[in-house]
């Protein structure tokens, strides 16, 4: 008798499992395509339709600056749970220290998201796309009535798909809620598998709406030589470094924002959309998601003091977005920020030891990987993501050697995962109003 019912709760689980992970395959492609639309449909019709030749810039800052309102208005008065990344939210929930109103979340993180990405803040679609498959997940397991620990089980399956529809990338997307979510995921055989069935089958819908694609395409890289790679012992603790004032800056940001009164708070909003709108008509490089600047620069159209430029810029712009708490992540601007600082460091190693064998093109790779690892703190989905992202699986060498010495050095910093500092910083607000 019991193993009838667990062969049976286990054909349930995968069932509702390969269900869920339709389900966030057809919404998480919507949704990206939904971006991109209405990024392409925005520049289309300010370049067609905007009549007064005098001021081309202004049809860029009203629009900004719109979309930035409505889409942080949308979080405040319909979920606040739904702004920034939700990653913590994610966790917060198996925590059982955050309550979500699934249907108010699934909307405004839509929505939202949509406004937020298409604005030209420095935000990725992917904080999104996991937080809306985790409320997949809740929707499903609510409709079923599962048990408490079958509903966390369907939550963290959803935000796996929802990484690996983001990206393209299944085995990242498994990767991330057994690493990222170690704490509070629940490990059992049925757990797993139901993590690894939502995660492959939102792949495969994926890939039947929107095409088998390389989300970065990279030319074939020359793997480094084995006396080559102490260079990437010296790039890992840079990154850890850089990690470490990333995070630290980014919750400053966050809690900066967190505790602004109303009227302050719209003021600088609006003085914030105003400079992306002239940012994205002036140098639309220094804002957006960052896939534009990243195939840009792994073309080589920018100089080194180009590639530093562009990364101070993109750098601030990233925390400013995501300390506004609008809905979007911070994994595609990390991504650029990785790409540019890594090809700047190559060029400079190059101009420094003449004839170094090692392109600057693989210091771009690598970077994407190091910066994700000190941030996030969890080296091996950043590696397998990258080479997914890039199919780049000849550099896992030096993949791996920069994000361990990256993550080395910022734990011996102090430094501790920005989702567990944000989901900290979400309950303060939540319980006194304001961030410490």
């Amino acid at each position: 008798m019991q193993k009838r019912d667990n062969r049976y709760k286990f054909i349930t689980m995968i069932s509702l499992s390969a269900l869920l992970g339709i389900s966030v395959g057809v919404v998480g492609s919507l949704f990206h395509m939904s971006v991109e639309w209405i990024e392409k449909s925005k520049l289309d019709a300010l370049d067609y339709f905007w009549p007064f030749e005098s001021y081309p810039w202004l049809p860029y800052v009203l629009s900004s600056t719109l979309m930035i309102f409505v889409a942080i208005h949308l979080v405040k008065k319909i979920a606040p749970e739904a702004g920034g990344s939700g990653i913590q939210e994610i966790e917060g929930i198996l925590e059982d220290k955050r309550e979500v109103d699934a249907i108010r979340v699934l909307f405004v993180k839509f929505f939202g998201g949509m406004l937020s990405l298409g604005s030209g803040m420095a935000m990725g679609r992917e904080g999104p796309t996991v937080q809306i498959g985790g409320t997949l997940g809740q929707l499903l397991a609510e409709t079923f009535h599962l048990k408490k620990d079958d509903l966390k089980t369907l939550i963290a399956a959803g935000a796996g798909a929802g990484l690996a529809t983001t990206f393209n990338a299944p085995l990242a997307g498994i990767l991330f809620v057994f690493e990222e979510m170690k704490k509070q995921f629940k490990y059992t055989y049925i757990s797993v598998q139901s993590v690894i069935t939502a995660s492959i089958v939102s792949t495969v819908v994926l890939y039947l709406i929107m095409g088998n694609y390389i989300d970065i395409p990279i030319k074939n890289l020359i793997t480094p030589q084995v006396y080559d790679l102490w260079i990437f012992v010296i790039f890992g603790i840079f990154f850890g470094v850089l990690g470490y004032l990333f995070n630290f800056l980014l919750v400053k940001f966050h809690t900066f924002f967190a505790n602004l009164q109303p009227l302050a708070f719209n003021i600088i909003i609006l003085v914030i959309g105003i400079s992306i709108g002239l940012l994205l008509w002036r140098d639309p490089n220094s804002v957006g998601e960052g896939y534009g600047v990243i195939y840009r620069a792994l073309d080589g159209s920018f100089s080194l003091e180009m590639l530093l430029i562009l990364f101070i810029a993109r750098f601030f712009v990233t925390m400013i977005s995501y300390g506004t708490g609008a809905p979007g992540g911070i994994f595609a601007p990390m991504l650029a920020l990785g790409v540019l600082f890594g090809l700047a460091f190559g060029i400079i190693v190059q101009q420094l030891i003449p004839g170094f064998a090692v392109e600057p093109a693989i210091f771009a790779v690598v970077g994407m990987s190091a910066l994700f690892s000190a941030t996030v703190r969890a080296p091996l989905t950043g590696i397998v993501l990258v080479a997914e992202l890039t199919m780049s699986f000849s550099l896992l060498l030096p993949l791996l050697i920069t994000s361990l010495l990256a993550t080395i050095t910022v734990s011996a910093l102090g430094g501790r995962p920005i989702y567990t500092i944000l989901l900290e910083k979400e309950l303060e607000i939540s319980k006194f109003g304001r961030a410490k």
